[in-house]
């Protein structure tokens, strides 16, 4: 075998390794350790440096650094989601701690004035133990009458203080529970809390992986550029631009894709509506009038997320600007965990049962292009940072309605719609697997004129691109509308 033979069979090893990288993406949960895109930056790089190589074999290495940095991006987002979501589990958890902590201190106060009233009447007792025992009711009296007064009296006495009795007992029993179950709930808000540091610290390592990731991919693609202007004999202006075509036309591609995807979804969805039998009615027919058939509404009740508790708006989640989770905020809507959307392998069927106005998308998406230039930092939404869902979710907020914190929690909480239907305010999401939600790692928002607003990364502040410019073979196959 000669060594030219060997060295385009290394390369064509590193590339089907880069490829397979590619299609498999990031899993769930995200870990830096994974360095997603490191095969691809590896073998464009030996091919770069290589002086055979051909211009197939750079195009080819430039094509799958462009993977890497996507993958690399998507990884980060992922852990980012991860994060997000431990953190609400936490802010549950600290809320259900200060309630579990309310209820035990009611109980124990609850418990406290059956004590004094037990007390008072043992003294009472005490007091008038001559006059009020039985001997001393009958050998006391004047009359009949005062033996009768007196006796019910001593009745009296003895129920008052039995009752107070059984009362300081329940009372007991009902401070201990709830002490315990305050002692429990501590101890579920400190694993919560250390749970969501983790995920933060997780975060943040997937973060600075990206960031090397796609500072080594920039690298390298500069190297093949160079290599391939002299080749071609053009200038690297000349040939960055060619690279620009080809790039535009691998864009084209992996759209043209994604719309295939998203029209399969659609017709899938119509399908399934209309193998559905139908109610029917049976008209009931009379000498003087004729039947008329009756109506039946296709709309459906709104979804809500799964939680156990109906979400406040005047509550938030996740830290605003700061680079550490807070262990101690307790601001979360009262819920006992955070909602996760499940996989399904069959088709959805949307409806319209969404909960917003026309007029409330085109303000939501107002507002969120008002937020352009922002810097990102994960976990935040606003004033001055935000990640992808505090934009969405405040860009919503600023319309008057509210919607979940997370991206994956805002997929489970808004009505699903085919991308046919989109209209300004509809939310955009994008997946390592598209058939499960539990893996969304990233939203958008849609504003018209076929551009999305998004926070994407810290590289780069808010702001807009097209629809299909990046990560389409992500898309989740339907949008979202709140």
């Amino acid at each position: 075998m000669t060594a030219g033979v060997r060295r385009v069979l290394a390369l064509v090893t590193m590339f089907a390794i880069a490829g397979a990288v590619v299609v498999a993406g990031p899993t769930h949960r995200a870990r830096a350790e994974d360095y997603p895109g490191q095969a691809e930056i590896d073998a464009a790089r030996a091919a770069a440096d290589d002086l055979a190589s051909g211009i197939d074999e750079l195009d080819n290495a430039i094509a799958a650094l462009a993977a890497a940095r996507d993958e690399a991006t998507a990884n980060a987002l992922l852990a980012g989601e991860d994060y997000i979501e431990a953190q609400d589990t936490a802010d549950a958890a600290q809320d259900t701690l200060a309630a579990a902590n309310d209820r035990a201190a009611q109980a124990e106060k609850e418990l406290a004035i059956a004590r004094e009233n037990l007390a008072a009447v043992a003294q009472a007792a005490y007091r008038d133990s001559g006059s009020m025992s039985q001997i001393g009711a009958v050998v006391g009296a004047e009359s009949v009458d005062d033996v009768i007064a007196r006796t019910e009296a001593f009745e009296r006495g003895s129920d008052e203080a039995d009752v107070w009795v059984q009362r300081v007992q329940a009372a007991e029993l009902v401070a201990s529970t709830m002490r315990e179950y305050a002692d429990d709930a501590a101890a579920e808000a400190d694993a919560a809390a250390a749970e969501a540091k983790s995920a933060y610290a997780e975060a943040q390592d997937a973060q600075d992986h990206a960031e090397r990731a796609v500072a080594e991919a920039d690298a390298t693609r500069a190297d093949a550029v160079t290599r391939l202007a002299e080749l071609r004999g053009v200038t690297v202006a000349l040939e960055e631009e060619r690279q620009a075509g080809l790039e535009a036309e691998r864009a084209a591609r992996e759209q043209a894709e994604a719309e295939a995807r998203q029209r399969a979804a659609e017709e899938a969805a119509q399908a399934e509506q209309t193998s559905r039998p139908r109610p029917t009615s049976t008209p009931t027919s009379t000498a003087t009038s004729t039947p008329k058939p009756t109506t039946t509404s296709t709309a459906t009740s709104t979804p809500k997320p799964t939680t156990t508790s109906t979400p406040k708006p005047t509550t938030t989640s996740t830290p605003t600007e700061t680079s550490e989770p807070e262990e101690t905020e307790t601001s979360e809507p009262e819920e006992t965990s955070t909602p996760k959307p499940t996989a399904t392998s069959e088709p959805e069927t949307p409806t319209t049962a969404w909960k917003s106005t026309a007029a409330q998308g085109v303000a939501a998406s107002n507002a969120a292009l008002g937020l352009s230039g922002k810097p990102y930092q994960l976990g935040a939404s606003g004033p001055t940072y935000f990640d992808c869902s505090g934009l969405t979710s405040t860009a919503w907020s600023s319309a008057g309605h509210w919607i979940t914190r997370s991206s994956r929690t805002q997929y489970a909480y808004t009505t699903h719609l085919s991308y046919s239907q989109i209209r300004p305010g509809d939310l955009v999401f994008y997946a390592t697997n598209t058939s499960d939600p539990s893996t969304i790692y990233h939203v958008a928002m849609y504003v018209g004129n076929g551009m999305v607003m998004e926070a994407v990364n810290p590289s780069k502040v808010s702001g807009t691109r097209g629809l299909y410019a990046w990560m389409a073979s992500n898309m989740m196959p339907y949008i979202g509308r709140p």
